[in-house]
């Protein structure tokens, strides 16, 4: 197996009463600081809404599940912290502001629950990393770098204390694209009113791995609709991990060896080059992978 290591850049931009975010879009032409704060907004909204599921479920189901039956309301008081988020960011974009969707989650019982809970907080992780480089302003970076700082700790709670794994995965969040991101969002969501207005993003093929996989296991992957012109092209899947990716040859069959190093949060991405993980190389993903680890730093498995 090649494996080939890659560090991802981040763009790392300088640092009362909020002036209205400006259309000025940023250096490289792709988004306005109000789209910025609307993919947060649209991010919080689908927080929101996921979390308002919670009262399909009492104390004993999260018990009779294995799970502590107090995480009930622990998750209650995130459900409060993104309406809040949600009501900040309206207050910010006034009569800009887009409007919840309609979703579609996949829970069904108090595991499927903390499994789409531990997707949901990593996305919002990583979204805050990236929108930063959006924004000049300087109250609105500090606003968002404070959102991303709570949204973190609701992912280590959900890992720790819920899962019992690691609180954490690197010493970074992978920074992926809006498109990437809003890729993994999509497939919570049915429509949205037509009165939204989208960055310029695109939604790329779902990316799909075994329910089960572990480092150094190889798999099959899929994703929908493939890839045209498959036969002539050469792929490659990202493993991103924090600021860092190790990228491996996709076989013809669409198996993958799952290199044996990655630990924690794992953003899967399907390229048509294996130099860079930008939209315009990304297939398909990304996949949300989580490989747990122990204290000790060996491969564990848990349940969700």
């Amino acid at each position: 197996m090649r494996v080939i290591f890659t560090s991802l850049a981040l763009v790392i931009l300088s640092s009362s009463v909020f002036s209205f975010p400006s259309e000025r879009r940023d250096s490289d032409n792709t988004l306005t600081e109000i789209q910025a704060l609307n993919f947060a907004l649209s991010l919080e909204h689908l927080q929101y809404y996921f979390y308002k599921r919670l009262h399909q479920y009492e104390p004993q189901d999260f018990f009779n599940a294995g799970l502590p039956p107090w995480s009930k309301g622990r998750y209650a008081q995130i459900s409060s912290h993104e309406f809040t988020h949600a009501l900040f960011l309206e207050n910010i974009l006034g009569d800009k502001a887009v409007q919840p969707c309609t979703y579609n989650f996949p829970d069904t019982d108090p595991r499927s629950f903390v499994k789409t809970s531990n997707i949901v907080e990593a996305v919002a992780s990583s979204a805050y990393t990236t929108l930063a480089k959006y924004l000049s302003d300087p109250d609105y970076i500090i606003s968002i770098s404070s959102i991303h700082s709570v949204e973190a700790r609701h992912s280590a709670w959900i890992n720790a204390d819920v899962r019992e794994g690691p609180a954490w995965s690197t010493a970074f969040d992978a920074p992926l694209s809006l498109s990437q991101l809003y890729t993994i969002m999509s497939g919570f969501i049915t429509s949205c009113p037509s009165s939204n207005s989208l960055p310029p993003i695109k939604i790329f093929p779902a990316l799909t791995f075994p329910s089960s996989v572990m480092p150094g296991q190889t798999v099959q992957v899929s994703f929908s609709p493939a890839a045209s012109k498959r036969e002539s092209q050469t792929l490659y899947a990202w493993f991103i991990s924090g600021f860092e990716a190790l990228v491996v040859p996709l076989n013809a069959d669409m198996t993958v060896i799952i290199p044996d190093t990655l630990h924690g949060f794992v953003f899967s991405v399907i390229t048509n080059n294996k130099e860079s993980v930008s939209d315009d190389a990304t297939v398909a993903g990304p996949a949300f992978l989580v490989f747990d680890y122990d204290y000790q730093g060996n491969d564990q498995s848990l349940p969700m």
